[in-house]
């Protein structure tokens, strides 16, 4: 699964967009630590930043786990 992801940076976006997010994310994920990414200012990011499992989130969860793979 090597596919070349494709994202795009709005001109006022100065946090370096998705590819940036993404690449952190995985470097993070290597080190065996999950990684959440979801809407900010929502019930669902509070329940990330606390730790809580994506089974134990409201049904309607949406986001984004990256994990390392060998984890599973």
């Amino acid at each position: 699964m090597n596919k070349a992801v494709q994202t795009a940076t709005a001109a006022h976006d100065t946090t370096g967009g998705m590819a940036t997010k993404i690449s952190e994310a995985a470097m993070i994920a290597k080190l065996g630590i999950d990684v959440y990414i979801v809407q900010a200012g929502t019930d669902h990011s509070l329940k990330a930043l606390n730790g809580e499992p994506k089974e134990e989130m409201l049904d309607n969860w949406i986001g984004t786990i990256v994990r390392n793979s060998k984890s599973f």
